[in-house]
């Protein structure tokens, strides 16, 4: 299967396969996910991560999360994050080190400990529970920074690592295909449609949908051929728009948009190197506009007009109500108001929840990351946001490469973006950020 040309094909399929069989029985994916730990495990032994198993296989990891925890969460809820660390991390220590370990990152997973001392919940549990909620994703985006920064990566295990995360995703859009049935039979509203995301939640489906669509557009971007059959990238992309819009959560659609546009304008302005690109990302944008209008279009039409209302913000309950940011605005403020009472410390991880409640009586998780480390973790929360943001930054105006510019800009602002609407919930932003920050390696002719 290896040799054979059509291999991603084959492996897209298989991976479909297994999503139909948890459709079925989907304490499957228990026994799954296990398999999955084990042979990633043994394959970065095996080897001693000399051909990137662990970054594959964490790869794969962040890719099949979300249709996991669809199907009885897999082995824990935070399966996809505890497996994504120990993959990385094992690949840090059994790999060779002949590269400098980057401060900032370790400064960032060490500056989230010191407010899990103030978690104050009923009992030991449920305080373990909510720290592994709110930190796995810090701590998860601190370990691939660590892990990427620099890591020479031939362009062919770059490919095999888009492959990863991509064939499970596609498995997930054929999964929710079956499960939510045609959008002709969705009851469509102004929210976010649990039906049209798989009866899963719509933030957490979108956003996988988008990965898809930043992967596709980033191997375009670098000129790497992930499949055999020709135009099966457009038909991917079309499907994985059409699902990820159906759900009517907006942030993971708007997500791979807005990174594809910026690295257009950012590299058109920074790197003369890339006007030579300029032909094929012409054809890129010419096939992510057909496939964004026509997308759309259907939606729209299927919906009933609702889809465009939802991206305008428009209630169809309540005229005079906006709709724009769905709730998030108002936990932002509350978050902001918990920060302000707690400023050195922050509350602890989880108990911004409980002090939001004591607020406005409504008990919520966070969406916005960037107020959530503040009122958790105060002054560290605001550090912590200052490497995550100026990091990237300050590397990009010392990369020669244009292929490393396009990855870190596509990568960064892909995940700031979510990090805005999904917080850390997946592993996906974390690793996705890390994978920004490799050094693409490419033989000479």
């Amino acid at each position: 299967m290896k040799n054979s040309p059509f291999s991603a094909e084959i492996y897209a399929g298989l991976n479909v396969a297994i999503a139909m069989v948890m459709l079925f029985n989907s304490k499957l994916s228990v026994v799954y996910s296990i398999i999955i730990l084990l042979a990633g495990v043994y394959a970065i032994f095996k080897n001693k991560n000399m051909d990137g198993a662990a970054h594959i296989y964490a790869a794969y990891v962040v890719g099949i999360e979300v249709l996991l925890r669809m199907n009885s969460g897999g082995f824990g809820y935070e399966f996809g994050k505890y497996a994504t660390i120990v993959f990385l991390v094992l690949g840090i220590l059994v790999g060779k080190r002949n590269r400098k370990l980057p401060v900032s990152f370790i400064a960032f997973i060490l500056l989230m400990v010191p407010s899990i001392f103030f978690v104050d919940y009923p009992t030991f549990d449920m305080s373990r529970q909510m720290v592994s909620f709110n930190i796995s994703g810090p701590v998860t985006l601190g370990i691939a920074g660590i892990y990427f920064y620099r890591r020479k990566i031939p362009i062919q295990q770059l490919r095999k690592t888009f492959l990863a995360m991509l064939y499970p995703i596609i498995a997930m859009s054929i999964f929710v295909y079956f499960r939510s049935g045609s959008l002709e039979d969705v009851d469509f509203t102004t929210e976010s449609n649990f039906q049209a995301s798989g009866g899963f939640g719509p933030n957490q489906v979108s956003t996988m949908f988008g990965l898809g669509i930043l992967i596709i557009a980033a191997a375009y971007f670098l000129n790497i051929r992930l499949f055999r059959v020709k135009n099966l990238n457009i038909i991917l992309l079309l499907a994985f728009l059409i699902r990820g819009l159906a759900t009517f959560s907006r942030g993971g659609m708007l997500a791979p948009i807005v990174a594809i546009f910026l690295c257009v304008v950012i590299m058109s302005v920074t790197d003369a190197s890339f006007q030579d690109k300029m032909n094929r990302v012409v054809y890129i944008f010419m096939a992510l506009f057909v496939v964004s209008v026509v997308g759309f279009y259907y939606v729209n039409e299927v919906s009933g007009g609702l889809l465009e209302m939802r991206f305008k913000g428009e209630s169809m309950y309540d005229k005079e109500k906006s709709n724009m940011f769905s709730g998030r605005l108002e936990i932002f403020e509350e978050d902001i108001e918990v920060f302000q009472d707690n400023v050195l410390t922050g509350v602890g991880p989880g108990m911004a929840s409980e002090k939001r409640a004591e607020i406005s009586g409504v008990f919520a998780a966070a969406h916005i990351e960037y107020s959530r480390l503040l009122a958790e973790h105060g002054l560290f929360g605001i550090i912590a946001i200052l490497i995550m943001v100026l990091f990237p930054v300050s590397t990009f105006f010392k990369l020669k490469s244009g292929d490393e510019k396009i990855m870190l800009i596509l990568c960064t602002v892909f995940v700031f973006i979510t990090l805005g609407h999904a917080a850390m919930r997946l592993a996906a932003p974390g690793f996705i950020y890390g994978l920004g920050f490799i050094y693409i390696f490419r033989k000479r002719s």
